[in-house]
């Protein structure tokens, strides 16, 4: 199997990529007081999981249609 330009350019991005993202990982979490004051957690709306299935649906049936 022959690798051509386009393939390396991918393998250049995505080692990259992966080289800057391990990079950040290791940075010092900052240490906060105990005295913060807390924000209430807001909840997660149940259309999103709605339009992930939906999003899905629809590139299943589009990269169907292209064969």
């Amino acid at each position: 199997m022959k690798i051509n330009k386009s393939q390396y350019m991918t393998l250049a991005l995505v080692l990259a990529f992966i080289m800057i993202s391990t990079a950040s990982s290791y940075a010092q979490i900052p240490i906060f007081d105990d005295d913060v004051n807390d924000e209430p957690v807001a909840s997660i709306s149940g259309l999103i999981a709605l339009g992930l299935a939906v999003g899905g649906y629809l590139g299943i049936r589009q990269t169907r249609k292209q064969d």
